[in-house]
């Protein structure tokens, strides 16, 4: 979310001529994301019905999808009927409507009052602080830190961070809290030199400084922490360099695309990308058998653990705050995606100022990468010495396919894999990498009482820098149709069972109940056995037809209640409510400075029947960052996951079918 106008300008321009050359695209599915047109003529019908005022900003212009009946009635050829949800900002007020792009209506724009929360952050917003750079208060804070010269305030670099809900009198106001760096050098790092003790609140609407918060002058980091190879080479030295090691399909892939369909060893499924969640997967079959109607990202939620008055409101929303999908960068072949990959472009709404176009269809170019992988061990196997003559073995080599985007939210990086494999499962991982955010302070050992005051909250992980203790919370939406729509859902416990018969003392025992409702399904257990099942559909045992959640990255939100409302998705790892296609999202649709409790507990209130019927699962992952010295310059990737895994489901083992790998070395 960095201020740096000339990348903003040439992001303005390449959006520009891609509209003025879009060829006409027709979509082939309900589900297909919004081609360039429709993101252009949802914002023209309200501009055209006097709905939008000219220079409205356009949020955000995604597709909001049909009802789950007709996208599961569809047959190929049938009109495909097509709606925009359009979140704008005009006159210092935010509205919503929904624009019908067949019939070019839309409802009545819907005002988003302050007590809803604000919308995310645009481009336009974010994209030019000059203004910043005349308040006088601003220019005597830097000032004091020696930054006086032309050439050093244009180093001066400034991050617009959000700023959380307190209830403080700014929060009045569309605003961010700015936090700025000194980039002079920095190349890839510009996190080095924050100049620390100093804070701009900024107001969005008049992009104005409301009040700059100085707390004091801390003294300047004197590295800059590059780490490219060059730099490192220079100052550290490289290990030796490896051999060749190639990840190659010289035959082709295995997966065939047809349109945003992939087919994959007995998978099919649907895949867009949008704007604030990034990749979106729906139709999830297994050999026909639905599995999962839509996964998609719900929300990430990163409190930093720092009381400071220059840090205690950093506590983001990435997802609805600044848009997943929006900062989502290039892959890489051979290093964020191994060389098989097939890489897939994708177009979002953006705010970004281009004279005469309302919003722009923004083309995000090869960031989706699909790819199969070796994982290097085996689906299943046995070897058996006491076979006969000679030992006996059988074993197949285990294989995935990988849908994988990253996305760079200010320091982090973070890497989202939809990864399914040959037994049944779905797993979707997540990655953390990138650059710790660090403060500057006066130490540069532990040891002595000014380096244990100021690593209260953190750790030295290099001359002058603290790196801030922090959480990732990451809630996925799973719309789970196992075997169709109508599903319940079974909480198991495993319980020990005393005095059974024999000499064992003890047994331990599975006891399942049904969760019947709403108000019921915020569930603690993170060990407990979570099962979705078809209570009208049985496998040849007489078993329900189901699948299991399983995580183990829970994580306890370990914050008081006040300080994560407009985040309550983090305070329990399970949250389910019935099917409504409106809700998307485990914060609300406007999370950004929203003062009460957003999204799922909202969803809940109504505390609908679980039983038999259409049912979707908010699952969190966390994790807790104690940071360490190894996490400087730059982060070696954390993970976490949690899978789909058939319970029942199948008859038997549905990788027994699996022939011998063709890759597969004979052994003397």
């Amino acid at each position: 979310m960095a201020s740096i106008p000339n990348i903003v300008r040439s992001l303005a321009v390449a959006a520009s001529l891609a509209v003025s050359a879009a060829a006409l695209a027709v979509p082939q599915h309900p589900l297909d994301p919004l081609e360039e047109e429709e993101i252009l003529g949802a914002a023209q019908t309200l501009l055209d019905g006097n709905a939008a005022a000219p220079g409205a900003i356009f949020q955000s212009v995604d597709l909001r999808e049909p009802p789950k009946e007709v996208v599961l009635a569809y047959v190929p050829g049938q009109p495909i009927p097509r709606a925009a949800t359009v979140f704008f900002r005009q006159g210092k007020r935010s509205y919503r409507s929904v624009v019908d792009l067949a019939a070019g209506t839309f409802t009545p724009p819907a005002l988003v009052p302050p007590s809803d929360g604000q919308l995310g952050l645009t481009i336009t917003e974010v994209s030019d602080f000059t203004f910043a750079f005349e308040d006088p208060a601003f220019l005597q804070a830097l000032g004091r830190r020696g930054i006086t010269t032309a050439d050093q305030l244009a180093n001066v670099f400034v991050t617009p961070l959000t700023a959380g809900s307190f209830g403080l009198p700014e929060e009045s106001r569309r605003i961010v809290k700015a936090q700025m760096y000194y980039r002079e050098n920095a190349a890839i790092n510009l996190y080095a030199k924050p100049l620390e003790g100093m804070q701009a609140i900024i107001d969005l609407d008049d992009r104005v400084v409301v009040r700059v918060l100085d707390s004091g002058v801390v003294p300047l980091p004197a590295a800059t922490h590059e780490f490219d190879e060059a730099t490192v080479a220079a100052t550290h030295g490289l290990r030796p360099a490896m051999k060749s090691i190639r990840i190659l399909q010289p035959d082709g892939v295995n997966f065939a695309r047809s349109g945003n369909f992939i087919e994959w060893q007995k998978w099919k499924f649907h895949v867009r990308f949008e704007r604030r969640p990034g990749t979106v997967v729906s139709l999830v079959t297994y050999d026909g058998r639905p599995v999962l109607y839509q996964g998609s990202l719900a929300e990430i939620f990163v409190p930093y653990q720092d009381p400071d008055a220059n840090w205690f409101y950093r506590t983001y929303m990435d997802a609805g705050e600044f848009g997943f999908g929006l900062l989502s960068s290039p892959l890489a072949p051979g290093l964020d995606v191994p060389e098989n990959a097939v890489l897939l472009d994708a177009l979002v709404s953006a705010a970004i100022p281009v004279p005469d176009i309302p919003v722009v269809p923004l083309p995000l170019p090869r960031v989706v990468g699909v790819f199969e992988r070796l994982t290097g061990n085996p689906a299943w196997r046995h070897f058996e010495l006491f076979a006969g003559p000679a030992p006996a073995y059988e074993g197949r080599a285990d294989v995935e396919l990988v849908v994988r985007s990253i996305a760079q939210v200010g320091n982090y990086d973070y890497v989202v894999d939809w990864v399914f494999n040959q037994s049944g499962v779905i797993r979707v991982d997540v990655g953390l990498t990138g650059i710790d955010a660090p403060k500057t302070v006066r130490s540069t050992v532990v040891g002595n009482a000014l380096a244990t005051d100021e690593t209260r909250f953190g750790t030295l992980v290099a001359p002058n820098l603290v790196a801030t203790n922090h959480s990732h919370f990451f809630n996925f939406r799973l719309d789970v149709d196992v075997d169709g729509r109508d599903n319940s859902f079974l909480l198991g416990h495993l319980e020990r069972k005393n005095g059974v018969r024999g000499p064992r003392k003890s047994v331990w025992t599975l006891h399942e109940h049904r969760i019947d409702r709403e108000k019921d399904a915020r569930l603690d257990d993170a060990h407990g056995v979570w099962k979705i099942v078809n209570p009208s559909r049985r496998n040849a045992r007489g078993y329900n037809t189901g699948y299991v959640l399983e995580t183990h990255d829970a994580a306890e939100p370990l914050l008081h209640e006040d300080d994560y409302r407009r985040a309550s998705f983090v305070g329990r790892p399970l949250w389910i409510t019935r099917h409504d296609r409106d809700q998307r999202f485990a914060a609300g649709d406007t999370p950004n400075q929203h003062p009460g409790e957003p999204g799922l507990p909202d969803y809940q209130r109504d505390n609908q029947s679980l039983v038999d019927t259409d049912l979707v699962l908010w699952v969190t992952i966390g994790h807790h960052h104690v940071t360490l010295a190894e996490d400087w310059p730059v982060l070696t990737m954390s993970p976490m996951s949690f899978r789909l895994r058939p319970a029942n489901f199948f008859d038997r083992n549905p990788a027994l079918d699996l022939r011998r790998a063709p890759f597969e070395v004979s052994t003397p």
